[in-house]
C-alpha cells in the first residue's frame, strides 16, 4: 500500500547560499572572498577561456600580489570556486533535511534551491558557464555525477517509503530529472523562464514519478503558487 509521506513543507522559501569557506582570519577570508567573487563573475561574463587574471584583479580591486598569495594560476581560482559552491550547497541541502519532510517534497526543495543557485548566486553562474568549457570538463562530469547520484538517493529514499509509482527506476529517473534540468537551464531565455520552465517540467515528471496517494497531497499543497527567488538575496549572501 502506498504511503502518501508527511504532510508538505510550511515554507516553499528554500534557502540562500551561505559562504563555506573556513579562513578565520578577517582579512584574509575577505581577501580570499573578493576574488572568487570577481573571478565568478569574469566567466560568467566571458567564459574561462575568455576571461583573463587582468578581468579579476580588476573586478576584485586588488593586486596581483594579493592574487597570487592566494591562488597560483586561473586553474586554482576555478578549483577553489568549484569548492565554495560545492560546500555551500551542502549546508542548503542540509538545512532543507532539517525541515522533516518525506525524500519527494525534499527533492523538489532541493532542485528549487539549485535552480535558485543558477538563477541568481554569481559564483554558481560563474562556475557554471567555467565548466561548460572544454578546460575544464573533468569538473563538469563531476558536477553532473555528484547531482545525479543526490537526485537518486533521495529517489531511492522515496522508494522505500512507498512514495514512487510502479516500476520507477530511481536511477534512471534521476539522470532524466538532472537531464531535465539542465536542458531547461541551456534553452531558458533568462532567470524567469528557467523557474518557469522549471517548474513546468516537474508538472510533467510527478505524475510519471510518484503514486497517487503522494500526487494528491501535491495537488492541494500550494506549490504551484510558491515564492520565486528573490534575486536581491542570493546577491547580498555573497558580499566578500
Amino acid at each position: 500500500m502506498t504511503s502518501p509521506g508527511s504532510a508538505p513543507p510550511a515554507s516553499f522559501d528554500v534557502p540562500v547560499s551561505a559562504w563555506a569557506d573556513a579562513e578565520g582570519r578577517e582579512r584574509t577570508r575577505r581577501t580570499r572572498r573578493r576574488l572568487l567573487r570577481a573571478a565568478a563573475d569574469a566567466f560568467d561574463a566571458r567564459g574561462y577561456r575568455g576571461a583573463a587574471l587582468s578581468d579579476i584583479l580588476a573586478g576584485a580591486d586588488l593586486t596581483k600580489g594579493a592574487l597570487y598569495f592566494h591562488f597560483s594560476s586561473k586553474q586554482a581560482l576555478a578549483d577553489a570556486l568549484m569548492t565554495e559552491v560545492c560546500d555551500s550547497w551542502e549546508l542548503v541541502r542540509e538545512e532543507i533535511g532539517r525541515w522533516g519532510v518525506d525524500p519527494v517534497w525534499r527533492l523538489l526543495l532541493e532542485t528549487d534551491a539549485y535552480v535558485a543557485r543558477w538563477m541568481y548566486d554569481p559564483l554558481v553562474r560563474g562556475i557554471s558557464r567555467a565548466i561548460s568549457e572544454p578546460d575544464l570538463r573533468e569538473q563538469r562530469l563531476a558536477w553532473v555525477t555528484g547531482w545525479e547520484c543526490a537526485t537518486a538517493d533521495r529517489l531511492r529514499d522515496a522508494e522505500a517509503a512507498g512514495l514512487l509509482a510502479e516500476r520507477v527506476d530511481p536511477d534512471r529517473a534521476a539522470r532524466a530529472v538532472v537531464a531535465v534540468a539542465s536542458g531547461c537551464h541551456t534553452i531558458a531565455d533568462g532567470p524567469d523562464d528557467l523557474w518557469t520552465r522549471m517548474s513546468e517540467s516537474w508538472e510533467g515528471l510527478v505524475p510519471i514519478l510518484t503514486g497517487p496517494a503522494w500526487q494528491a497531497r501535491w495537488a492541494t499543497s500550494g506549490w504551484r503558487d510558491r515564492p520565486r527567488p528573490d534575486p536581491a538575496r542570493y546577491r547580498t549572501a555573497r558580499e566578500p
